[in-house]
């Protein structure tokens, strides 16, 4: 079983927690400053194969806006 986390780099513009940030803001949490949305995905994989797992986890990822974290995971 395997995580990725894929996440907006670091200077990108990320549209959707701007919009919860203010959202938040709005909803009496005024202390919350900068909201990042990020992915999550769990896959399984009928044979344990780090390479395959890597090359789903890349194929979800926008490589120019994102980065992605890969890890195996107990059942």
């Amino acid at each position: 079983r395997y995580r990725a986390m894929i996440c907006i780099r670091r200077g990108i513009l990320d549209n959707a927690g701007q919009a919860v940030t203010y959202a938040l803001q709005s909803l009496g949490w005024p202390d919350v400053e900068d909201v990042r949305i990020d992915k999550i995905i769990e896959f399984n994989l009928e044979e344990n194969n780090w390479e395959k797992a890597e090359a789903i986890a890349k194929s979800q990822t926008n490589e120019v806006m994102e980065y992605y974290e890969l890890e195996e995971i107990g059942e």
